[in-house]
């Protein structure tokens, strides 16, 4: 395991926004009690140090048009607050939804002012699909800085990506092949398709975050022959399952992957990724 564990994938959200997404789970018979954090930014920052988590990437998401230049500003200001010196230093992501105005400058914006460094689209969330044309000039910018996008392609409300949700990405990642794709929760429950074309395409990725009570759990020989494009994820605090819990599942905790592979997956996918980035 690498010296620095990174979970790629968490929402560290402004308290209105996590409440209504705590009341969205509520809604549809998920316990209150069956989280593992809690839903207070700091406190799930203090369990994750706790649990040898050293950095993670905090993603929000914008529903409407109109909402991701305030999410983007919270966001950095949460990120500046928990940087180096940190428990858990925090690399703040940035969002923007289709229908915004004009989303590459809000991008542009997000990274080279705000320094952002990772872009969240949920398409459930958002009600749109990866391939939206007007997405188009995002991929363009997306693609000239190399700034990670980790892309949420399913739009079920109970968080599972179908099979055929997938052909969207593919067909980004043809028109835009230099963009770093994240394919969130690996596509769950259709991860062997999006762990198809993590193999197929260059700028593909996945993240292997479990869907509530769901892990995410691919071959041993997957994770081997793909952990370079593969980053760890625990979709705190709107998880009911712990790092400690993940970490342990992991395939090579017995042997069965490598070490190398494990460090890769753990924290040095991730930790490339953002060193490639250039704004």
């Amino acid at each position: 395991m690498p010296s620095l564990v990174v979970d790629a994938h968490v929402h560290l959200l402004p308290p209105r926004l996590q409440a209504a997404i705590r009341g969205f789970f509520h809604a549809r018979g998920f316990p209150g009690d069956g989280f593992a954090y809690p839903a207070d930014p700091a406190e799930a920052c203090d369990r994750l140090a706790a649990e040898g988590i050293g950095e993670v990437w905090s993603l929000p998401y914008a529903r409407r048009p109109g909402s991701a230049a305030d999410l983007n500003t919270a966001m950095a200001r949460f990120a500046a607050a928990h940087a180096e010196g940190a428990a858990v230093r925090v690399i703040g992501g940035c969002t923007v939804h289709p229908a915004d105005g004009d989303p590459a400058s809000l991008v542009r914006t997000a990274v080279e002012d705000l320094g952002l460094r990772v872009l969240k689209l949920h398409c459930s969330v958002g009600d749109f699909a990866p391939d939206d044309r007007r997405l188009d000039p995002v991929w363009e910018y997306v693609s000239a800085v190399a700034l990670p996008v980790v892309l949420h392609a399913g739009h079920a409300p109970d968080g599972h990506t179908e099979a055929a949700e997938l052909a969207p990405v593919a067909a980004v990642a043809r028109r835009h092949p230099a963009a770093r794709i994240i394919i969130a929760h690996c596509g769950h429950a259709a991860s062997d398709e999006a762990l198809r074309l993590v193999a197929e395409h260059p700028g593909v990725h996945a993240d292997l975050t479990p869907v509530l009570h769901e892990p995410v759990r691919p071959a041993p020989a997957q994770l081997a022959a793909l952990a370079g494009k593969l980053l760890f994820g625990s979709d705190a605090p709107n998880t009911g399952l712990t790092v400690s819990d993940l970490l342990a599942g992991l395939a090579g905790a017995d042997g069965e992957i490598s070490a190398q592979a494990r460090a890769a997956i753990t924290g040095g996918t991730a930790q490339r990724l953002l060193s490639e980035v250039r704004a």
